[in-house]
């Protein structure tokens, strides 16, 4: 017989279990112990931190071109708001689109330095009378770097749709590191 089952052993006589914790952001959810989605206003404000990023990266990069470099500006004010500040779920989520943010804008900082470095190294280099046509080997390093900074893109693009679905159903969204470098700790 074990130990537990002898007298002296287990909790006093008379002595009742605690009642759990609210159910709720970082709280246990009862005998599965998953996290509950937050009910209530935290939701929305999460959602719109992303889809701000996603469409300030998007439809300001076709239309003025700035929007790589914009796209922070909606999560820091969402998570700057003095009605929330103290919410964890908004902080995370919010913080988490202010670092992809500052990530896209640092890569495509990144990105049009060296698209624009090749070409000028590729043109110095070129030494033919004639301007009749594109030096033969600028084309393969602006082709590689313009690929590149696409499919970086791209990834962004559907990493932040999913971060916007995945918070607009109360739940915890982390990017990949290499989307979203954790500049900013929530």
């Amino acid at each position: 017989m074990s130990d537990r089952h002898q007298p002296g052993y287990g909790p006093p006589s008379g002595w009742q279990q605690p009642p759990p914790p609210p159910a709720g952001y970082g709280y246990p959810a009862g005998p599965g112990y998953g996290v509950q989605p937050p009910q209530g206003p935290s939701r929305a404000p999460a959602m719109w931190a992303h889809l701000g990023t996603l469409l300030t990266i998007t439809a300001g990069s076709m239309f003025c071109g700035l929007g790589g470099f914009l796209g922070w500006i909606a999560p820091l004010a969402i998570r700057n708001d003095g009605r929330r500040r103290h919410d964890p779920y908004l902080r995370h989520h919010a913080t988490q689109a202010l670092n992809f943010g500052i990530t896209q804008a640092i890569v495509a900082a990144f990105g049009m330095v060296l698209y624009f470095g090749s070409a000028l190294a590729f043109a110095a280099a070129d030494h033919r009378s004639d301007d009749s046509e594109p030096p033969p080997g600028l084309v393969v390093p602006l082709a590689t770097v313009a690929l590149v900074m696409a499919a970086y893109a791209i990834s962004g693009v559907v990493c932040a749709v999913v971060a916007t679905v995945k918070a607009n159903k109360g739940e915890l969204w982390n990017y990949p590191r290499l989307i979203a470098w954790p500049l900013s700790k929530g």
